[in-house]
């Protein structure tokens, strides 16, 4: 199984480089040429010394040391080349890992950031890809590096001394059972602190988005305990890992310097008895010096790709995900007309989870093209799911919604949203211009659709206060405005594409109720011939819908004229009557 799991991590590896494999190649051959040119030098070194001994003339020891000066010189330009090449390709594998990372977020469904914490995804696309630049830049380049040297570095060895070659090597082969039994440590631990990083990245987002809630119940003392804790969990689990990679080092520099000291001690005995000349002996020396780098390093290439194999591990975890709805961003049907404003229901259950609870039982339902429907029931009823799920939010089951005529399974998710037009409960600004952030579902509208958008959403006069009008910046998530300011402005932006079908989930509650009856006569005006969905808290804004459909408990319990519904005295005519004690009470008090 371990070697079935190294050989699709490989797969995933190779297949993020295969666009790169021209510069990978070339910066593989300088890495070559650069370590051929280094290793010239001790042989030499050599001759220069046999020269010394022979007593040649300095003119030759000279020579030596010149074509020494060059090759040094030429393999510093070729090194150079050589990671140019090989850092450069890495580079851009993480750019378009962060490009592939970004699209897949924006293909994925509600039901997948339901189960997937913002600051963990935030830490996986920031810190995970960080550390597969390390993998595919300096860890591939150390790796291939370590191996040029270690094949041509043992060649020459043993062309110079195969018994002292054998002495100086003897102790590897414990080295690498003892550095493969602390990779696999090595690995679950790099997984652990990256999995903690993803914890204090989401604690950290999850308090500076509600950092005004953190002030107001002045739990700030709370939070920064809260993070602490965390924060030390992570630095004692970052300790562990180090100790882990120290013990790496330790052993590697331990076996290094023992071969160094066999060296020198039986080389020098094979130099005192002749068996050897003494330049033989500078010149195995210096190349058994080459390798102490590598074997030093070795340890630190084998944390790298260990902590690669995890950051692969949790990108793909992203990566490989199915959206349970397909993606919007489809541009086939682009020129295609919006669809018709009719909507029908036909026995629709659905439950958030697998298995788990149903939040709605068998709703059947039909809406004509442009008819005004009003969703109202109790808090749970099921109001917001239905919404969502026509807005396809969420997987909907076949055969149970049709939008103009067509099962919603069997139409392009980009065509039935550019027909849609949905404003949700929580109004949601980005840190843009106003204009902008009005115009996100319609980005070409002229000055004059905007205006007609602005105008039906009753935020005209709230405009003159603003210093730059719609060219205002907004703040985060929109805090600079009040909140009926957000509301009015995401209504503006639902309004402005001219939608076929537009549900408003409770998207006027911050505004007072006369505010909410004038915006919604406006709409219901301004949209004729276009559906309305509407679905809000405050019922006496209500009278002018055709129609209101009563969910209880995910059932639709009654279905009627406002009249109707009072007349027959179930759930509506109680919630009325209870609106409006609530609003008499708001109004003395």
């Amino acid at each position: 199984m371990d070697e079935a799991l190294r050989t699709a991590r490989l797969a995933r590896l190779w297949s993020h480089a295969r666009p790169y494999r021209a510069p990978f190649a070339l910066g593989f051959v300088l890495l070559v040429v650069t370590n051929g040119l280094a290793l010239a030098i001790p042989w030499l070194l050599r001759d220069a010394i046999h020269a010394l001994e022979r007593r040649d003339s300095a003119r030759t020891v000279a020579g030596y040391a010149g074509v020494m000066a060059a090759l040094a010189l030429l393999q510093a330009v070729v090194r150079t080349w050589s990671r140019l090449a090989i850092l450069g390709a890495s580079r851009r594998i993480v750019y378009d890992l962060r490009n592939q990372f970004f699209a897949q977020l924006q293909r994925m469904s509600a039901s997948w950031y339901d189960t997937h914490r913002t600051g963990d995804v935030m830490s996986r696309g920031i810190n995970d890809v960080q550390i597969l630049q390390s993998l595919y830049g300096p860890g591939l380049l150390n790796l291939v590096n370590t191996a040029i040297v270690y094949v041509a570095v043992v060649a020459l060895l043993l062309s110079i001394d195969p018994r002292l070659t054998a002495v100086s090597l003897s102790l590897f082969p414990p080295l690498y059972f003892g550095v493969n039994r602390i990779s696999r440590r090595l690995y679950a631990r790099s997984l652990q602190v990256q999995q903690l990083l993803g914890d204090i990245s989401n604690r950290a987002q999850e308090n500076l988005s509600g950092i005004q809630q953190v002030k107001i119940y002045a739990q700030e003392a709370r939070e920064i305990d809260g993070f602490r804790a965390l924060n030390d969990t992570f630095r004692a689990h970052n300790l562990a890992l180090s100790r882990v990679r120290g013990a790496m080092v330790s052993l590697i520099g331990v076996v290094a310097g023992l071969a160094t000291l066999l060296v020198m001690f039986v080389g020098g005995l094979h130099v005192i008895r002749g068996r050897m000349s003494f330049g033989d002996f500078v010149a195995f020396n210096a190349y058994l010096g080459y390798l102490a780098w590598p074997t030093v390093a070795l340890g630190w290439i084998v944390n790298v790709f260990q902590r690669g194999a995890g950051a692969l591990d949790r990108l793909d975890e992203v990566l490989e995900a199915r959206p349970d709805v397909p993606p919007s961003a489809d541009e086939t049907d682009e020129g295609e007309a919006p669809l018709s404003g009719s909507v029908e229901i036909r026995h629709l259950s659905f439950a958030y989870a697998p298995g788990g609870p149903p939040v709605l039982h068998d709703v059947s339902l039909t809406i004509p093209e442009g008819s005004r429907v009003a969703l109202v029931g109790p808090v749970g009823s099921g109001k917001s799911t239905l919404a969502n799920l026509l807005a396809r939010a969420y997987p909907v089951p076949r055969g149970a919604i049709f939008v103009g005529g067509t099962d919603v399974n069997d139409l392009p998710v980009s065509r039935l949203r550019r027909s849609l037009g949905y404003v949700p409960q929580e109004a949601f600004l980005f840190s843009k211009p106003l204009r902008e952030n009005i115009a996100l579902g319609r980005p070409g509208a002229s000055e004059d659709e905007l205006v007609r958008a602005v105008r039906m959403s009753h935020l005209a006069s709230d405009l003159k206060a603003f210093p730059e009008g719609l060219d205002t910046l907004v703040g985060e998530r929109g805090f600079t405005l009040s909140g009926g300011q957000r509301q009015r402005a995401t209504l503006a932006r639902a309004i402005l594409p001219e939608p076929r079908i537009l549900i408003l989930d409770d998207a006027l509650s911050s505004v007072d109720a006369d505010a909410e009856k004038s915006i919604l006569g406006q709409l219901q005006e301004g949209l004729a011939g276009r559906t309305l969905i509407l679905i809000s808290h405050r019922l006496s804004t209500l009278s002018g819908v055709d129609r209101i459909v009563v969910l209880e408990a995910g059932r639709v319990v009654e279905d009627g004229t406002h009249a109707d519904l009072m007349r027959r005295g179930g759930l509506y005519a109680r919630l009325f009557r209870r609106g409006e004690l609530e609003e008499r009470l708001d109004t003395t008090a």
